[in-house]
């Protein structure tokens, strides 16, 4: 039997979060109930958090959980790798639910994310992904079902949510890592060309720059390696996520960018690479200027991938076109759109855990009640990512 009430951290203010008692929903038809084992904070949590809320909201879209109820029908209307589950079953989630009929589903299929006009995200309010259309379901936490976020004790799982069904060993710790892994598969996935085409970039003979040191910038580098890729170079900013990531990744090299300018550090790259440059820069850093560095960084018929200035809209640089891009014949992708697909081979690398450090990563364990200074800590020299845990 489920008791009435239970806690969440609610985002009511600019930088503010209200410990709260709501209501516990029952699970309707085709939805599950998740007693929320571990959340993972993410940097998007971070670039929320200090601004003004459109209503109260629980953030919080890196989830695991314990299925403690499910409503009829519930293996047939969710999207279940691994299922059919069943109640005491542990799962962690793909935070987006798309409508699978706008223009933008039917073009890049269901499950695609940022191609949506109706989506949902779990922990982010439609409001503030800067994305056109309606919010497919209200992040608003005095609407049922009230438990759209991680930052939780319970979670309501709407019909038509990806899941993947953990196995007995796998910490929650580790199975929460599945979004920001996910992120770094598909970064590596949009590198990869088919053989042979001349413009091929990344093989086991590459040179990877990874800009950017936090938890993508280390899940990415990881991945590069994991793909056989020749060398990872590491470009950071703060000394502790350098030596997480370097650690990690097993890179073979770290550049500081305090102790560097810009000149230095693409010195540097082209030292490493016999004078003419990276093969593939991913760019992990929430930073616009570096997006201009790693033009320079990537070698003639390079590679780019742009990952890490999604939520600086507004933000510009200055680019030499001729220099940069066409003289190069570059190849540039910017990154948002991701799939449920990418987040299956980002689940099936969770599972070397018993090999992987995942939990390397983690550098602050919070708790509900401690949360808001875990949040008001992230730019802290010693802060690489934040876990919320229970003690269940």
């Amino acid at each position: 039997m489920l008791r009435e009430t239970a806690r969440a951290a609610v985002w009511t203010g600019t930088g503010q979060m209200e410990v709260r008692q709501l209501p516990i929903p029952e699970a309707g038809e085709g939805a599950l109930l998740l007693r929320v084992d571990a959340a993972s904070v993410c940097g998007t949590d971070g670039h929320l958090f200090p601004q003004n809320p459109p209503y109260s909201a629980i953030l919080g879209h890196e989830v695991t959980g314990t299925i403690v109820q499910m409503g009829k029908n519930a293996n047939r209307t969710q999207h279940i790798f691994g299922g059919p589950v069943q109640v005491g079953d542990r799962v962690v989630l793909y935070p987006w639910i798309t409508c699978g009929k706008c223009e933008g589903c039917l073009t890049y299929g269901s499950g695609t994310c940022t191609v949506c006009d109706n989506a949902f995200v779990y922990g982010i309010p439609y409001e503030k992904l800067g994305l056109e259309g309606v919010a497919g379901i209200s992040s608003d936490v005095e609407l049922f079902p009230h438990f759209k976020g991680g930052f939780a004790e319970y979670l309501y799982v709407f019909p038509g949510t990806y899941m993947w069904k953990l196995p007995d060993d796998m910490p929650s710790e580790v199975a929460v890592l599945l979004d920001p892994l996910a992120v770094a598969v598909r970064a590596i996935e949009l590198a990869v060309m088919s053989p042979g085409v001349v413009e091929e970039s990344f093989t086991t003979s590459s040179s990877v720059v990874v800009m950017g040191a936090g938890p993508v910038g280390a899940l990415t580098a990881l991945v590069a390696r994991t793909m056989g890729v020749e060398r990872v170079i590491i470009v950071g900013g703060r000394k502790e996520r350098l030596s997480i990531t370097r650690e990690l990744s097993d890179a073979d090299a770290v550049i500081d960018i305090r102790e560097t300018t810009p000149e230095e550090r693409i010195k540097q790259v082209k030292d490493m690479t016999g004078g003419k440059g990276a093969d593939v820069v991913i760019q992990c850093a929430n930073v616009p200027g570096a997006f201009v560095e790693g033009l320079d960084m990537i070698r003639r018929m390079g590679t780019l991938i742009e990952v890490g200035n999604m939520v600086n809209t507004g933000s510009t640089v200055a680019i030499d076109p001729a220099r940069q891009i066409c003289g190069k014949h570059a190849r540039i992708i910017g990154m948002s759109a991701n799939s449920a697909k990418a987040f299956d081979k980002a689940f099936h690398l969770l599972k070397r855990h018993a090999k992987i450090s995942y939990d390397k990563l983690y550098t602050h364990v919070t708790s509900l009640d401690e949360l808001e200074r875990t949040l008001h800590r992230m730019s802290d020299g010693n802060y690489m990512k934040g876990l919320l845990t229970f003690g269940q």
